[in-house]
């Protein structure tokens, strides 16, 4: 078979982009028969609602076991672009109006590992704008 019809598959199953300790971590869970992740009850600071403004970085408020989170954000009604309304970065630096990955209303995003979740910083891009960053923290269905 040719290099050019040779059939790649993605070595993480689901097609999942996951660093090797995520991959090696999915794989302990399948071999004890679990997999998946649950959601952490708001009762236990599991879903949280963060302002995000252009004036401060912002930084999630991270249950004990959460292990992933999606969030999602809801832009303020009187923005100019609603294509993109804040920036992030996950690697610990401060993003800024202009730096980092641009996210706009109604944007789903996922965040997968505790240190990714540590690292993630988020700024409003729009001068005086008000955005809402709904997140929803998981765990490993071994701490559930």
């Amino acid at each position: 078979m040719s290099e050019a019809t040779r059939v790649h598959k993605n070595a993480y199953r689901n097609g999942n982009a996951s660093s090797m300790l995520d991959y090696l971590e999915e794989l302990i869970l399948i071999q004890s028969g679990e997999n998946g992740r649950f959601t952490i009850p708001e009762t236990e600071q599991g879903y949280e609602d963060l302002s995000v403004t252009d004036t401060e970085v912002a930084q999630l408020t991270i249950p004990e076991n959460a292990i992933s989170a999606t969030i999602s954000i809801e832009a303020d009604a009187s923005v100019s672009d609603k294509s993109r309304v804040i920036r992030f970065k996950e690697n610990g630096s401060d993003p800024s109006a202009n730096s980092g990955i641009a996210l706009g209303d109604n944007d789903l995003y996922e965040i997968t590992g505790r240190w990714n979740l540590e690292s993630f910083r988020v700024i409003g891009i729009e001068a005086g704008k008000n955005h809402v960053l709904r997140v929803q923290y998981y765990q490993s269905p071994q701490n559930a």
